[in-house]
């Protein structure tokens, strides 16, 4: 009995690791642009090849629900009914998804807002 819950187990966590992989190779090839938080600096430019050793779910935390964009749940300001935190402070904040790599203190990758957000014109 204790080898069939073996081999059980091993299937079940064969199949998850299988399923994880062809979720994860739908990330967009072309770097995307992302526009959609109003604010004042330029648009960013998002390559995802470049992020290959970071979590998904570190981004796309809310993608079982379908949700995939940062402005999907994180508006312009907080969401008061989904107490979403702004586009601005998911990017930006303390821990934020870019912050905590590109501009933290202890950053791993530290680089100035203008290497991200295209100048406006």
């Amino acid at each position: 009995m204790k080898k069939f819950l073996v081999v059980v187990v091993s299937v079940f966590v064969a199949l998850g690791l299988g399923v994880g992989t062809v979720l994860s190779a739908d990330a967009p090839k072309d770097p995307i642009k992302v526009t959609n938080y109003g604010g004042a600096k330029g648009v960013v430019t998002f390559d995802h090849a470049k992020h290959k050793d970071v979590k998904c779910a570190a981004c796309h935390h809310n993608e079982k629900d379908g949700k995939y964009k940062c402005g999907d749940c994180h508006k312009k300001d907080l969401d008061k009914a989904t107490k979403a935190i702004s586009i601005k402070d998911a990017a930006h904040g303390d821990k934020g998804a870019c912050f905590s790599c590109h501009r933290a203190e202890k950053a791993k990758n530290k680089l100035e807002c203008d290497k991200c957000h295209a100048k406006k014109k």
